[in-house]
């Protein structure tokens, strides 16, 4: 292959080179290429993108990938499973476009001499790379947020004109996979009322969890197990069904098997073969608890609140401290000890940002105390004590390990 003037290199002027290079003509193949530079090269019409094995196999199996993100957006590449940054690199060498340059399997090994000609079209610098990262979640949360379920009979009202978003609105607005969107929905118990995605008020989440809880008590449903449309068609009237069922699939665990028919009132219609039946999670049953009595609280004297929330939570359920993880913080500092309610889907989902949020709000942190809010930014690469060697200082206090901010808080 040489570089040259198309119109001045002939055959003779090859075999003369292949001669000063000590080679014969049946040393190489017979087609020579010669490239030289268009006059006009065009920089700006394409960009190139170095695929990472993820995108490539994507691709190659007929799937579709799609870059995503409004005016104002860092753009973001999405396949149906993964999330990508795309960034732009600089190369010190530079690249040279030749589309009709012909490589490997399309070059002949045999035939007659010949010059082919491939023109440089454009010289790039610079390439974009693909980086994993998280979702842009907290897009997800605040367009959900403007319109919140309260109830069919509230569905007129001024507040609740905001807009409604189905699953392509969303894939079209939030910057991640389909799956990856998938799942924070179920995070946010969002749920799919009339074919669009909508996040329960939380006093109105409370009202249908606790006429759904009242109804188990009322037919010891706590200890044999929810049927799921006897429960649904029950508060039907009071509560949309796919409500119903929605909170009752956030808040309890399908049983594998349903109960014994001795384990039935001998007064109830007898069991359909295909009924499901639900247990609830005590743990996050408890969880919605203490959530339910923090929300409106201010600072709470946390004996009290270990007391009050004994009572509140279902005849029969352990409150754990394990269930606050996420939701709460105590100060244990505090003469007396008190709680507070800071949920983690509250802060920011950039990384450094949430260490500055999590440092303001206290200065040193156990490892106990600051994981359950940083175990989400968590990679296939960096783990919590990743992020805390990257973005913290380790120190000692009465016997403790603690940790404080690796930067200047704002």
């Amino acid at each position: 292959m040489m570089e040259c003037d198309h119109n001045e290199r002939t055959l003779e002027d090859i075999n003369t080179v292949l001669e000063y290079a000590k080679l014969e003509a049946s040393d190489v193949k017979p087609t020579v290429q010669c490239i030289y530079f268009s006059q006009q090269l065009d920089n700006q019409s394409f960009k190139l993108l170095e695929l990472n094995d993820t995108v490539l196999e994507t691709l190659t199996n007929g799937e579709k990938v799609v870059i995503r993100g409004s005016a104002e957006d860092m753009a973001i590449l999405c396949t149906s499973s993964a999330t990508f940054e795309i960034k732009e690199a600089e190369i010190s060498n530079s690249m040279l476009i030749t589309p009709q340059l012909a490589i490997g399997q399309d070059v002949e090994d045999s035939g007659a001499q010949n010059i082919q000609v491939a023109k440089v079209i454009s010289v790039m610098n610079n390439y974009y790379e693909l980086r994993p990262c998280k979702p842009r979640i907290s897009k997800l949360k605040k367009l959900l947020e403007e319109n919140m379920f309260s109830g069919r009979e509230c569905e007129e009202d001024e507040q609740h004109q905001g807009h409604k978003y189905s699953l392509e609105d969303l894939l079209d607005i939030v910057q991640g996979s389909e799956s990856e969107i998938k799942e924070s929905l179920k995070k946010l118990k969002a749920c799919q009322i009339e074919g669009l995605w909508r996040v329960l008020d939380f006093n109105f989440l409370s009202q249908v969890l606790n006429h759904i809880i009242q109804l188990c008590e009322e037919n010891d449903w706590l200890s044999t197990g929810i049927q799921l449309e006897e429960c649904v068609e029950t508060l039907g009237q009071l509560f949309p069904k796919e409500v119903i069922t929605h909170i009752i699939q956030c808040y309890a665990d399908e049983m594998k098997s349903a109960p014994s028919q001795r384990d039935q009132d001998p007064e109830d219609q007898p069991m359909e073969i295909d009924a499901k039946f639900f247990t609830f999670n005590e743990d996050k049953v408890c969880q919605f608890f203490a959530e339910l009595i923090l929300r409106s609280s201010g600072k709470f004297n946390f004996k009290e609140f270990l007391r009050v929330w004994e009572q509140t939570v279902p005849q029969g359920m352990k409150t754990s401290l394990s269930q606050l993880e996420g939701i709460a913080l105590i100060e244990k500092d505090a003469v007396p000890e008190v709680i507070g309610y800071y949920p983690v889907e509250d802060l920011p989902e950039d990384v450094g940002e949430r260490f500055n949020q999590l440092f303001k709000t206290r200065e040193k942190w156990s490892l106990a105390d600051i994981s359950p809010y940083i175990r989400d930014m968590t990679t296939k690469k960096l783990d919590v004590g990743g992020l805390l060697t990257k973005y913290a200082r380790a120190s000692m206090m009465n016997g403790v390990k603690v940790f404080s901010s690796r930067r200047p808080v704002i």
